[in-house]
């Protein structure tokens, strides 16, 4: 098969999310494409969270995030403006790139995702210290930073549009947020978890009711545990 005849489809685009050129002599470059790669491995977290514990807002939070990327496109074949045409080097130079830039996916993206959990840490995390919160936010708030920087470093977004899309992103982020408490007041999510097939996969809404943070897990682990090897050696002493 002759190599110089295969023609691309001019319909076809690549998947914006998870096609990312980079320059292989430059190492910032190549880093940051691992930050652009995140809100890929964020979906995975949420799916996995789910299977592994099935708790519902996994899918709460991953629904807001797949309503926030449909906003995007929609607003993307809105505004119509396309991505930047170069940033000086010529690696992203005549490559195939989905057309519209603003705003940037995966801005919005992370956009939403640090405002949500923002709102959740401070707002339903009551037994966090401040400093614990401060700290929680301010970690998200620069994986939110270097996602962002990713994109312009890279060459797909000006610093406009990935603005515009964090801006974006906190704004559905927290309204999303605002939507799901008046949901949960409502009693729509006791209706969902009552259907025969949410009990049938075991749905709980644990997450909601009792959030627990790594170490007060452990300690109530710790506990079960104490009580479990007493019992035991009270059998043992018995026989």
């Amino acid at each position: 098969m002759n190599v110089s005849a295969v023609t691309l489809d001019p319909i076809l685009i690549p998947f914006d999310d998870t096609y990312i050129l980079y320059d292989p002599n430059d190492v910032i470059s190549y880093v940051l494409v691992y930050y652009s790669l995140l809100p890929i491995g964020i979906l995975i977290f949420y799916f996995s969270w789910f299977i592994s514990s099935r708790e519902l807002e996994a899918v709460i939070i991953a629904g807001g995030q797949v309503v926030n990327e449909a906003l995007n496109n929609i607003i993307k074949n809105i505004i119509k403006e396309p991505r930047p045409a170069s940033i000086g080097s010529s690696f992203q130079k005549d490559t195939i790139r989905s057309a519209y830039g603003m705003p940037s996916a995966h801005s919005q993206f992370m956009g939403f995702f640090v405002m949500y959990w923002s709102l959740k840490v401070v707002l339903h995390w009551r037994g966090l210290s401040n400093a614990r919160k401060l700290s929680s936010i301010l970690a998200m708030g620069f994986t939110t930073v270097m996602v962002a920087v990713s994109r312009i470093y890279l060459g797909y977004h000006t610093a406009f549009q990935v603005c515009v899309g964090v801006a974006l992103g906190g704004f559905f982020g927290s309204m999303y947020y605002m939507a799901v408490g008046i949901v949960r007041y409502m009693g729509l999510i006791d209706w969902i978890l009552g259907w025969p097939f949410c009990k049938r996969l075991w749905v709980k809404d644990s997450f909601n009711t009792n959030s627990l943070s790594l170490h007060d897990e452990y300690e109530a682990w710790m506990h079960r545990y104490s009580q479990a090897r007493g019992k035991s050696n009270l059998a043992k002493k018995d026989l």
